[in-house]
């Protein structure tokens, strides 16, 4: 049957994720130092993980919600830090501004974008993200007709909630519907177990580790509409 709907992860499928975080981090981080001597002092302890355990003990649905997550985490490093909470609490957004505006300056892989310009004039295109990237400060939303992230299902993949939610926003049945990512579970089998059509994107040329199932592998976004034209 026809493919009538694309759904695409988005860290590591349509940018290399770590390098943005890192120099989210740094940027972040330099800033903290700065600003708030004493929350940098404890920068990279093993009070900012004991925190963020915590904080994930007493609300594990915060697992999803990564951004309000690490708020929520510099708050109490700045109240740790011996800040009061008015002041943790300006430097914890202050902070998380700086960090989102960072994490969004992504550099997309070569060819996405004019492969998404061509596949949106064909196709429904969205988009399904454990993550917490925001597409319109990136500039590529006007390609989407939808954007289910693990903040907005409180779950996150391989849960088939957000793939099952794909079904019913678009009215097509799993096999109508491919979806492209590059984590092997996360992505291609939770997608396969949800009938849909998993494209890998394999950019690092790694070995397949699912052996149940041998999904398309496109090594390049150069060859992605071709791959998709095949289902």
């Amino acid at each position: 049957m026809t493919i009538k709907v694309i759904s695409f992860d988005l860290d590591d499928t349509f940018w290399p994720i770590m390098p943005t975080i890192l120099n989210a981090e740094k940027i972040t981080n330099g800033w903290i130092k700065e600003n708030y001597p004493g929350v940098g002092s404890l920068l990279g302890s093993k009070d900012v993980l004991e925190i963020r355990d915590k904080l994930l003990k007493d609300n594990p649905g915060l697992m999803y919600q990564l951004s309000k997550l690490r708020e929520l985490s510099f708050v109490e490093l700045g109240v740790l830090a011996g800040y009061s909470e008015k002041e943790a609490k300006e430097m914890a957004t202050s902070s998380f501004e700086i960090f989102y505006r960072e994490r969004n300056n992504v550099v997309l892989y070569a060819g996405v974008e004019e492969c998404l310009d061509s596949l949106n004039k064909q196709y429904s295109l969205g988009v399904i993200t454990n993550g917490n990237a925001d597409l319109k400060i990136i500039g590529i939303d006007h390609y989407f007709d939808f954007n289910f992230s693990a903040s907005g299902f409180n779950a996150a993949k391989p849960d088939p909630v957000m793939f099952e939610a794909v079904k019913d926003f678009t009215k097509c049945k799993g096999n109508q519907i491919c979806h492209v990512g590059d984590h092997p579970i996360n992505d291609v089998k939770a997608s396969y177990d949800c009938e849909m059509n998993p494209i890998w994107f394999n950019d690092q040329e790694l070995e397949w580790s699912v052996p149940e199932i041998q999904p398309l592998e496109v090594t390049h976004w150069e060859r992605m509409e071709e791959a998709i034209k095949t289902f």
